[in-house]
């Protein structure tokens, strides 16, 4: 079985995989992220996602790869990183008291065979007061967070409703990874060159 390399920074999706994957090591992608306007938007997780695997197999092609790469879209809008407390106010703004979609793009790549997929869940937020959004956005757990929440975090107050997917909402669709990594070499899977 060849090792497992996590392409990511994030300690919400390593406690994930170690839900489903008993050893594997983490390389964090350097390259900036690159967004090409051309991209559906409900496409972009599995485009980001497959760049951060690409860059981590160049260092480690021998081993399985796992990029993800999550993204909170509403209003035809995609809500990164805050850059700073006005920008998170404007994103929590942006989602009181409506529905969003947060999409979890996934790269496998494996022995120069690449599977990519993603996995949406939609989240409610209530109605927020400007005083709870001015509080919450003086967090500084918030800005590592893309729409600058984390469901498992203080937001979780704001959620009146979840449709989909928890763990990917955290960050990482487990069950559907894992049945990827079950079978990773199905014609779900295509060659990289």
């Amino acid at each position: 079985m060849l090792p497992i390399v996590l392409a990511s920074k994030s300690p919400r999706r390593k406690e994930l995989l170690n839900k489903i994957c008993d050893q594997f090591t983490i390389d964090v992608p350097k390259n900036p992220e690159i967004i090409d306007n051309k991209w559906p938007l409900k496409s972009i997780s599995k485009h980001l996602a497959t760049q951060k695997a690409l860059e981590i197999y160049q260092k480690h092609p021998d081993s399985l790869i796992i990029g993800a790469d999550t993204i909170v879209l509403i209003d035809k809008q995609i809500l990164g990183k805050p850059k700073d407390e006005e920008d998170a106010k404007r994103m929590i703004s942006l989602l009181s008291g409506k529905t969003h979609l947060v999409i979890t793009g996934v790269c496998i790549i494996k022995e120069n065979y690449l599977k990519k997929f993603s996995c949406t869940s939609k989240v409610t937020f209530k109605e927020l007061t400007e005083q709870e959004i001015n509080l919450y956005c003086q967090l500084k757990t918030i800005y590592d967070k893309a729409g600058a929440y984390a469901i498992q975090g203080e937001a979780k107050k704001f959620i009146t409703k979840i449709k989909g997917d928890y763990n990917n909402i955290v960050g990482l669709p487990i069950y559907k990874l894992k049945k990827y990594l079950k079978y990773p070499r199905s014609s779900n899977y295509h060659m990289i060159n």
